[in-house]
């Protein structure tokens, strides 16, 4: 958002080639943010002797992987899951809401 801002400023205020070149950045910086970003599917299979185990897949025709899972934060509104050592940030949009309850119930009977 800020540098929306500056680039904005930057075509009210600035150079034009100035300006073209902030919109070139910003456009460069969203399209690289939205290439990383990293989506997929979380499923919970209850054990046996108690417990979960966590598997986790990038597409949806994709194979399940064991992952092992860590909850680095739990928030009244915010997740951070840690699968193998890389952070995904929950958010109330992340999925739908019956979904992330339970998932807040797995984590904290899991804690």
């Amino acid at each position: 958002m800020l540098a929306l801002a500056v680039a904005g400023l930057l075509i009210g205020y600035g150079a034009a080639w100035l300006a073209l070149l902030a919109g070139v950045w910003v456009a460069a910086v969203m399209w690289l943010l939205k290439r990383e970003a990293v989506g997929g599917e979380l499923r919970m299979v209850p054990e046996t002797a108690g417990g979960c185990r966590w598997y986790w897949r990038t597409e949806a025709e994709g194979e399940w992987q064991d992952v092992a899972l860590r909850c680095r934060y739990l928030g009244p509104w915010l997740m951070a899951l840690e699968l193998n050592g890389r952070t995904f940030w929950l958010w109330p949009d992340s999925s739908h809401v019956e979904s992330l309850r339970q998932l807040r119930c797995q984590l904290i009977q899991a804690a």
